[in-house]
């Protein structure tokens, strides 16, 4: 039979928020072969290696900024960083070494996102608040100062705009600020329909998330103003004795 390094595998979240810890976990079968290293990268740049044969088995090289390994939660299947900035956000890889006779070697990576959040929740701007039916909506939403760009949702009365609501139209873009930051936004237009005003209201969020790590919204209720017909009164008859 043959034996040898198999199932190598990286489990860490998708993304973090800037300054919280990073777990990463390498899962891998040695098949019985002797362990010769665990070795982990940020891109290309290695920052912690676990080699069982050496004393101690673990070293920590110096990566950028705040960010450093903590070595009372790091072993020969997991490493932890602390103080992540939004810069370190990017590829880390798993590099599996068995020992001799066989000398395999595998490599995983994964690309993990460092959040910041925008400071506020999302901003609305309406024209006016009154409309009359089939009057142009134009609605617009922004999302300041975040990274990486918040992504934007709109619903209508709690129901979500998507290519096939009638009447309405969205146009998304990201503009880059000087800082690194990035600003999202996002126009809603759409004909006022009487279907979009039960009651004579209509209710627009807009909703700014990034991953599942950050959902707020604002929301703007909107009035139908059109002209009203006058109700008809039907004559009572009177009944005489």
């Amino acid at each position: 039979a043959v034996f040898g390094l198999k199932g190598v595998r990286i489990w860490n979240p998708e993304a973090i928020r800037a300054g919280e810890l990073l777990r990463l976990s390498c899962d891998y079968d040695l098949e019985g072969v002797p362990l010769y290293s665990i070795k982990w990268y940020f891109g290309d740049q290695e920052f912690y290696r676990f080699v069982p044969k050496e004393s101690p088995p673990t070293r920590v090289f110096p990566l950028s900024g705040t960010t450093s390994v903590d070595i009372s939660e790091s072993d020969d299947h997991s490493v932890t960083l602390t103080n992540l900035p939004r810069d370190m956000s990017g590829h880390y890889k798993c590099e599996v070494s068995t020992d001799a006779p066989l000398f395999h070697t595998q490599i995983k990576e994964s690309y993990i996102t460092i959040i910041e959040e925008p400071q506020t929740q999302p901003l609305m701007f309406a024209g006016k608040l009154k409309y009359i039916k089939d009057e142009p909506v134009k609605i617009n939403c922004t999302s300041y100062s975040a990274f990486p760009a918040t992504n934007l949702t709109w619903f209508i009365n709690d129901k979500k705009v998507t290519n096939s609501t009638k009447y309405a139209k969205t146009t998304a873009w990201v503009t880059n600020e000087d800082d690194g930051l990035q600003t999202s936004r996002s126009r809603l237009e759409l004909s006022t329909h009487g279907e979009y005003f039960p009651g004579g209201r209509m209710t627009v969020r807009c909703e700014s998330n990034q991953f599942m790590l950050y959902k707020k919204y604002s929301v703007i209720e909107l009035m139908d103003d059109s002209p009203r017909l006058a109700q008809m009164i039907s004559p009572t008859s009177v009944l005489r004795s």
